[in-house]
């Protein structure tokens, strides 16, 4: 049996990948804030095993314990655990003077912070278990390409790259650990990000949308879920 540990999972993106990655021989834990029922019935239909875990990503100094509590749920029969950091929000929007601070403390906090700590708790608390351990951490192009009011998520991500390649080069018994960009998804998150009132980048959002060049979450995530499945061999 293999073991995933999913944030982000009450819609968009995160909630596809836990989907598909239901299946009578996984163990799931759905983290977020809210859940979708949804989840739940489905991972009945298929006789899988899947926990959904109340969690706010913002309250960073409670990640340690939460994974000592989704690990107490881990049998030592289980051959791999892998942890997908899908969760992130792209506001505050603005310009970075017209943010408050309070909000971009919460928006490194969720996007950066939160899958450096939940990287580093699972490394440490399965380090003398024998089992395959791997991270996907969920990038996208605002890591490469700047624009204008979207600073503090271009850099959230930028970092969250730049992290994973560090971890990359670190000596971790096996470890599997890499970044996947799920190019631009058709989520509320993009939503939110196209109408955004006065924000750079708001039409090409606009006009990606209406030219149909936004993927489907459901297609997003196949090619994610397919990768991960891939890892575990």
């Amino acid at each position: 049996m293999r073991a995933f540990i999913i944030t982000g999972t009450s819609r968009g993106l995160g909630y596809e990948i836990c989907k598909q990655l239901i299946n009578r021989n996984h163990l799931i834990f759905a983290v977020a804030r809210n859940h979708n029922d949804s989840l739940n019935e489905f991972a009945a239909q298929h006789d899988c095993k899947l926990h959904f875990v109340k969690y706010d990503l913002q309250n960073t100094d409670g990640i340690s314990e939460l994974i000592r509590g989704i690990m107490e749920r881990v049998h030592d029969e289980i051959e791999s655990i892998t942890l997908i950091n899908n969760a992130a929000q792209v506001t505050p929007l603005g310009n970075i003077d017209d943010c408050r601070p309070e909000d971009a403390v919460k928006s490194i906090q969720t996007n950066l912070l939160a899958p450096i700590l939940l990287t580093q708790s699972l490394i440490n608390q399965t380090d003398e278990r024998n089992v395959h351990r791997i991270i996907v951490n969920i990038s996208s192009g605002s890591a490469k390409d700047a624009a204008a009011s979207m600073s503090l998520y271009c850099a959230s991500k930028a970092a969250l790259n730049m992290f994973t390649s560090c971890i990359q080069l670190e000596d971790h018994k096996s470890l599997t650990i890499y970044k996947v960009d799920p190019g631009m998804v058709d989520t509320s998150m993009q939503e939110v990000a196209r109408n955004q009132e006065g924000l750079a980048v708001a039409n090409f959002f606009k006009e990606a949308k209406e030219t149909g060049a936004l993927k489907s979450a459901e297609d997003a995530a196949k090619k994610i879920v397919r990768r991960v499945l891939a890892s575990q061999s």
